[in-house]
């Protein structure tokens, strides 16, 4: 794909391989590419990937980012919006970073939706762009910089950094987990499926993913939870038991946890109209 506008490609689980005209690179989670306006890519997941894709126009992320970074001699050599060429930009804001600026994503994705005025959409993009911003700054010191800035440390994301010969028993049991969440699901169950030890699926799960099993599924039945409250009018106990939480308030709580808003609350502030009264029939993610 050859976008007209800068793309960044955030990994949130899973792997993905992006080939540009650069070269190849393996994007683990926690880790993000950005790509200059004209510049070609094409994904392949490794198994699976959830991921979020972001476009903006070009003059206006250069402008901006330029203003919150105004001290170059800070930055990773290359970073700087005035100093990137748009060739494949590799940044490490890590796993947890990315889940916290996941809400400010989603908000941003309804912002076009008709329902606010120019103005309101104008200042509303800026202020959420700020937030991001404030966010991922770390990503782009320099090392000595990152260190010495009011305590703020770089995000690594090598800890979670997916050992692809341990892929398939991995791979394999996300893949049930996926396709069959609503069930009732344990460790030990997971792993007879797949026929390892519940100690070394265990181990598996947090070494590739960063999370147990369970607490995995936990996140895929919030992803596919999300997707049925931003996309359909179903309610939310409804959509809680189509993902396995029979108690609709389990599945508020992690939704609260995440965004933080119930889904009622992000309904009646942020929702498009006119989405689909049926979800979609491919899975979470």
């Amino acid at each position: 794909m050859i976008p007209a506008e800068i793309k960044i490609l955030h990994i949130l689980e899973g792997a993905a391989e992006i080939s540009t005209a650069q070269g190849r690179y393996l994007l683990m989670p926690g880790m993000a590419l950005a790509l200059g306006a004209g510049e070609w890519c094409q994904m392949r997941p490794r198994q699976y990937v959830r991921l979020w894709a972001v476009y903006s126009d070009e003059r206006f992320l250069r402008e901006q980012m330029a203003w919150f970074l105004p001290d170059k001699t800070r930055l990773r050599a290359g970073v700087h919006p005035h100093d990137w060429d748009g060739s494949p930009l590799v940044l490490h804001p890590g796993v947890s970073t990315l889940r916290r600026v996941e809400p400010i994503w989603r908000q941003l994705s309804v912002l076009g939706n008709g329902t606010k005025s120019p103005e309101v959409v104008a200042v509303r993009t800026v202020e959420l762009f700020s937030g991001w911003v404030g966010l991922v700054t770390p990503a782009f010191l320099a090392p000595d910089a990152a260190a010495n800035s009011d305590g703020t440390e770089l995000s690594q994301a090598g800890g979670l950094l997916m050992s692809i010969s341990l892929a398939g028993h991995v791979g394999r049991a996300v893949q049930l987990l996926r396709d069959r969440m609503a069930e009732s699901w344990t460790t030990t169950a997971l792993a007879r499926s797949v026929a390892v030890s519940r100690t070394h699926l265990t181990r598996l799960f947090v070494a590739c993913t960063g999370f147990p099993p369970m607490r995995y599924l936990t996140e895929i039945r919030l992803t596919e939870f999300t997707r049925l409250i931003d996309e359909t009018d179903w309610t939310v106990a409804r959509a809680a038991g189509a993902v396995g939480w029979r108690d609709p308030r389990v599945a508020s709580r992690w939704f609260s946890r995440r965004y933080g808003i119930t889904p009622s609350q992000y309904r009646a502030s942020g929702r498009p109209e006119g989405r689909q009264a049926n979800p979609p029939h491919s899975p979470a993610g």
